[in-house]
């Protein structure tokens, strides 16, 4: 095995963060600890060593997206004297003498871009691709084929790595913990989860409208009516607050929670009626994969790479529609009982059984080991 860098900048930063975040945890069970060398923030040091114990850490305080990470991230490669540094994400920093392996999770600034810079940026990143980077891994054939028709990259060059869940989210929890947590956040089953950024691609006014419309279908149905819970960091930013509002949705049936803990997280999955995944776009979809993995029914969009996670273990509806997400919610949350029920909860334990972190570290140190020989 080469001597490997992994920039783990990303470990706070959301799905990207997670995925970081499961490679350290994977890889001292699968590697020895000094074929692998993590390049990270200070604040991050504790955290890499809680998940890594043992490996080696270089101090790296050049901001993601910055100019200054390219003379940097360069410099401390060459210092750590790295046989080849893994980036996950899609720039790769100018000056790096060793080959490159990058993870691509999507292409959403091309797809649906926040605005021509973010486009302008990403094509100028993914042309760097092309010139400079030995081997993309990305999360889904669906990504696969928009590097392919989009990015311009070679398919000889990309490889699909799954995500994974951990067996953590499938952990039971016990009542008390529960409740309590339900009582600190003022929760009240039922209610639908989804787990969001609060950016635009993930479909949040398709959902809003579709749970509008559902509202006096839940009220005749349940007592305490049907609510909608939003969590993750950045699920209660203002732009969502605003689109709560002009939705016209009452105050008390949209509740954004914000970040929360792993743990949190997943006391927060264990309540719920059913997870919904409403996104324009994705590159995987990882609330998909532990909604299924902790018991719970799944609605998905049917965009990006969504299908290949969901399978035939939940209720896909036609991205954007609102009609169409209507329907799945109202079959979710009143039709689908008993029998029908616990068998969509096995169909979704099974196919999350597919999906481990161990197997996307053996894929990824394999991965290492091909762009390595590539160049020898």
């Amino acid at each position: 095995m080469p001597r490997i860098g992994l920039d783990a900048r990303m470990l706070q930063n959301g799905g990207i963060g997670r995925y970081i975040g499961e490679l350290l945890e994977a890889y001292p069970a699968l590697v020895r600890n000094e074929d692998i060398v993590v390049l990270a923030h200070p604040r991050d040091h504790v955290e890499v060593r809680r998940r890594a114990p043992g490996i080696e850490i270089v101090r790296l305080m050049a901001p993601i997206y910055s100019a200054r990470e390219h003379v940097e991230v360069a410099w401390q490669a060459r210092k750590a004297e790295l046989d080849l540094l893994h980036v996950p994400h899609y720039v790769p920093p100018y000056g790096v003498q060793c080959p490159l392996v990058l993870t691509i999770h999507d292409l959403i600034h091309l797809r649906l871009p926040r605005s021509r810079l973010h486009a302008m940026y990403c094509r100028h990143m993914l042309g760097q691709v092309r010139k400079r980077v030995s081997l993309v891994l990305t999360p889904s054939q669906a990504v696969a084929t928009d590097l392919e028709e989009v990015g311009g990259i070679e398919a000889e060059r990309i490889r699909v790595v799954y995500n994974g869940v951990s067996p953590r989210w499938a952990a039971p929890s016990e009542g008390p913990e529960v409740e309590a947590f339900l009582r600190r956040l003022r929760l009240e089953p039922p209610y639908l989860l989804n787990v969001t950024n609060g950016l635009p691609h993930k479909g949040l006014r398709t959902l809003l409208e579709a749970f509008r419309d559902l509202l006096p279908e839940a009220v005749r149905a349940t007592p305490a009516g049907l609510r909608l819970v939003l969590a993750g960091q950045g699920s209660d930013r203002p732009e969502v607050m605003r689109e709560i509002a002009e939705c016209g949705l009452p105050a008390d049936t949209v509740l954004p929670l914000g970040g929360l803990s792993e743990r949190e997280m997943r006391l927060a999955y264990a309540s719920a009626t059913a997870v919904v995944v409403a996104s324009d776009h994705e590159g995987f979809g990882l609330p998909v994969l532990e909604g299924m993995a902790a018991g719970v029914p799944v609605v998905s969009s049917d965009a990006g790479g969504l299908p290949e996670v969901v399978g035939n273990a939940g209720l896909l509806f036609s991205a954007g529609s609102v009609a169409h997400l209507r329907e799945a919610l109202y079959t979710v949350a009143f039709e689908l009982q008993g029998a029908e029920r616990r068998e969509l909860v096995q169909c979704g334990w099974d196919q999350a059984d597919r999906f481990t972190w161990e197997s996307t570290a053996r894929a990824t140190l394999a991965a290492y080991e091909r762009a390595f020989a590539s160049v020898m």
